[in-house]
């Protein structure tokens, strides 16, 4: 769910497209958009689990072993990264670029290091030509699919969130058709699908353009037929007005970060602030519009954007904001940076989120979530039991 990192140059965001459902316990006005997917049935409280990457604190990230552990302990949301191949597919990965975090050369070395041992010597401007032989943009789905993405990286700082993750060795990069089709096979369509699609606005060339993937991407979704039961989420809002171009029905859920509302220009996260004196910095990753001529809201700019759903970090979002964006009728689901928030999950945040009435939550701990849902007395999603 986060941003790209440049580890070299400090935080870049990278465009992310989600899919995500609707709320179960939001408000939704008549003229809202897209009606909501789920809704609170027989007076069940719902609180959508959202299972993050396919439950990344127990398996392998991105990954057919990840969705079948998420089935398995219940979510009612497939949620995957994908980005586009050389020959225009669409895989499920985080990064534009083999990340050796979590990546193996075909004879099972990793990459390097870590992803910032990776290119901790690169100038900046050296950067792009550097990683050229690592761009998924790069390489046929055949030759993404040589690498295994089933381990982590044994002593880097990423893997030190995700103590219990399990290993798969021989785990690949699945094409998002390969994922759909699974989980509507398993679940006969009941669990929704969250797609975050991945660019970086400061590295155009990195990546397809964001009419080029959102043309891509809805292609997919219309021949699997998922569009009534997906939201698509992004940091980089040009890709949701892209989609929204090509299908007025599609829910689009804008994704945001707690440094898009630092204020301080003393704090160094306020290079990224929507809230930036400076206009080319305040709307790099909303296509040029700025939040001052929306009221300085958030909640409201998106919806005069056309967005169906807000998506902000857990630790952004305030109780005032989540009403003022229930009154616009958007769904709010939020979601957990551990980078961030030193944890993939804090009860203390959950409860208080819980109970301020979030309509969703992503999370890499989907078990702990469900655990805090149910001692609550909320409806927990099913459970599938799978290969």
């Amino acid at each position: 769910m986060t941003k790209i990192m440049n580890l070299s140059f400090g935080r870049v965001g990278v465009l992310t497209a989600s899919l995500i459902c609707c709320s179960a316990t939001a408000a939704w006005a008549a003229d809202s958009g897209p009606a909501p997917i789920y809704k609170m049935r027989d007076g069940d409280k719902v609180v959508e689990v959202y299972a993050h990457r396919g439950a990344r604190s127990f398996a392998p990230e991105n990954s057919m072993p990840g969705y079948k552990t998420a089935l398995r302990i219940g979510s009612h949301w497939m949620d995957g990264d994908v980005v586009m191949t050389k020959e225009g597919e669409i895989v499920v990965s985080h990064d534009l670029w083999l990340n050796p975090d979590l990546v193996r050369d075909p004879h099972g070395k990793f990459l390097a290091a870590s992803k910032a041992d990776l290119i901790k010597d690169v100038p900046q401007d050296k950067l792009t030509e550097f990683l050229q032989p690592y761009m998924v943009k790069n390489k046929t789905v055949a030759e993404v699919q040589k690498y295994d993405v089933g381990k982590l990286n044994p002593g880097t700082p990423y893997a030190k969130f995700f103590p219990n993750q399990s290993s798969v060795d021989g785990t690949y990069m699945p094409t998002l058709r390969e994922a759909i089709r699974y989980h509507n096979k398993v679940t006969g369509g009941k669990v929704g699908f969250q797609i975050e699609m991945k660019n970086d606005p400061g590295h155009e060339d990195w990546s397809y353009s964001p009419a080029e993937f959102a043309v891509a991407l809805y292609k997919v979704m219309k021949e699997e037929g998922i569009i009534d039961n997906a939201e698509i989420q992004a940091f980089d809002w040009r890709c949701l007005y892209e989609l929204q171009k090509l299908d007025k029905n599609i829910r689009t859920a804008y994704l945001t970060e707690w440094d898009n509302e630092v204020t301080d220009p003393k704090i160094p996260e306020y290079a990224t602030s929507f809230y930036n004196k400076d206009p080319k910095l305040a709307g790099a990753w909303t296509g040029g519009k700025l939040v001052k001529d929306y009221n300085n809201s958030i909640p409201q700019m998106i919806k005069a954007l056309g967005g169906t759903n807000w998506e902000p970090e857990d630790v952004e979002l305030t109780k005032a904001s989540l009403d003022e964006a229930h009154r616009l009728g958007l769904k709010v689901v939020v979601w957990t940076w551990p980078e961030h928030s030193g944890t993939v999950l804090d009860p203390v945040v959950v409860a208080r989120l819980i109970d301020w009435g979030v309509d969703g939550i992503i999370t890499d701990d989907p078990g702990q979530l469900i655990s805090l849902l149910a001692a609550r007395g909320y409806k927990v999603p099913e459970r599938f039991d799978v290969e």
